[in-house]
């Protein structure tokens, strides 16, 4: 995932938020705060993201190969294709699989964004580009309240 400055923002106010709940005896507030701008920082990245898919163009692309990470245990498809404009683009999908989904070779349909056309998706695969925020904000939750029962009741 990309780090924006919106992301710095929430990781001061995370701190300052909780340095003064703690002061005024009411941590728990303060967790249940942080996680409130935990789902609105990651709701920003969602419509964002959703932003960019809409604005993106199909086009086919041809899996090149693929990049491993992490000692070969992820790998990320290599995928070249024609922008609209007629540029050739070779780039790497960001996101990792744990096998390879495509034969070298492959025509996949894939979508792009005009305004950074290194940035594609999969077109059967758009919901991977929101899913783990849409966990993270779920499991957050869970996660706040658990804290905040914990902190409160003992």
């Amino acid at each position: 995932m990309k780090v924006n400055t919106i992301d710095y923002i929430w990781s001061v106010l995370s701190v300052i938020t909780v340095c003064v709940s703690y002061y005024f005896g009411r941590l728990g507030i303060g967790v249940l705060i942080v996680y409130a701008f935990m789902a609105l920082i990651f709701g920003v990245h969602i419509f964002n993201v959703r932003k960019q898919i809409e604005a993106s163009i199909a086009v086919y692309g041809t899996v090149m190969g693929y990049r491993t990470a992490d000692g070969g245990r992820f790998i990320y498809p290599i995928v070249n294709y024609d922008t609209e404009d007629g540029r050739e683009i070779s780039s790497v999908y960001t996101i990792a699989d744990k096998e390879e989904k495509y034969e070298l070779g492959e025509e996949v349909m894939i979508c792009y964004s005009p305004d950074n056309p290194m940035f594609f998706y999969f077109s059967d695969r758009k919901d991977e580009l929101t899913g783990d925020y849409y966990r993270y904000i779920l499991y957050g939750g869970i996660i706040a309240a658990v804290l905040y029962m914990i902190i409160e009741l003992f």
